[in-house]
């Protein structure tokens, strides 16, 4: 039996029946009550929820970075005095980044994990290299000298942007150009609160090198954000490879029944 409108040749068809494997690229279609990987599920139906062991597993890990955030700053400050530096106000600012993105999934009723875009993570990574590279590259700072401020926390913070969570490859290209909203935060009431008066005396307004300082600081700042944004889409595709395999998956063969033929 010829199918309506079929030529000579050409495989038995009906208007809206799904095409054979081999045509037109193989496109995928779905049968009711088939899903493939990757399609959404019929309407109405809610998000599926994070695995448990993910999400104990991520929350354990924000508890350590919060740890090592809040140690290193009361390593610094003895919760008493000593408020006034970008490392300490960064290790604060980190420790409450994180215990929010620690209770988020309890907001998503455990359907995610992390939020779906990844600029506050982005932001608070950046603040932190800022903090490692101004103390050891510019301010001669030793190992010794608040490891936890200064190396730990922006070292666990920069593997949590490499290594965990996804929504990294999500950023988009004008994220770096916003991360510097932090340390612009600080610079603000660096100023204002005179605190370069006992502080940071390379930041100085009354030195004649403050301009090409604040200048090469932002830049160095947005340079940061494009290496990240840059690792994050390495760290997406990556994970997107591993996921589909070697080969995209096909879809399964569609036979027609013994009549249509």
């Amino acid at each position: 039996m010829t199918a309506y409108g079929a030529g000579p040749g050409q495989p038995n068809q009906y208007p809206g029946q799904p095409q054979y494997p081999g045509q037109q690229n193989q496109q995928q279609y779905r049968y009711p009550g088939q899903q493939y990987p990757g399609q959404p599920g019929p309407p109405g139906q809610p998000p599926g929820r994070v695995n448990p062991a993910v999400l104990v597993g991520v929350s354990l890990w924000r508890i350590a970075i919060i740890a090592c955030a809040l140690y290193g700053f009361s390593d610094a400050t003895g919760w008493e005095a000593n408020f006034e530096g970008l490392s300490q106000q960064a290790s604060l600012a980190t420790a409450i980044v994180y215990l929010v993105l620690l209770i988020y999934p309890v907001f998503t009723g455990g359907r995610r994990h992390e939020p779906a875009s990844p600029w506050l993570r982005g932001a608070t990574t950046v603040m932190l290299l800022l903090v490692a590279g101004t103390f050891f590259g510019i301010m001669g700072g030793g190992l010794e000298d608040q490891p936890f401020e200064h190396i730990v926390t922006p070292a666990i913070v920069f593997v949590d942007w490499l290594f965990v969570g996804r929504n990294q490859a999500a950023a988009k290209w004008w994220h770096p150009l916003t991360w510097i909203a932090f340390p612009l935060a600080y610079f603000v009431y660096f100023l204002t609160a005179g605190v370069y008066e006992i502080l940071y005396d390379f930041l100085n307004p009354d030195n004649d090198e403050f301009a090409m300082m604040v200048v090469g600081l932002l830049g160095g700042v947005i340079i940061l954000g494009y290496l990240l944004f840059g690792l994050g889409r390495i760290k997406g595709a990556v994970s997107a490879q591993r996921q589909s395999g070697p080969y995209p998956p096909q879809p399964s063969a569609y036979t027609a029944p013994e009549w249509t033929r």
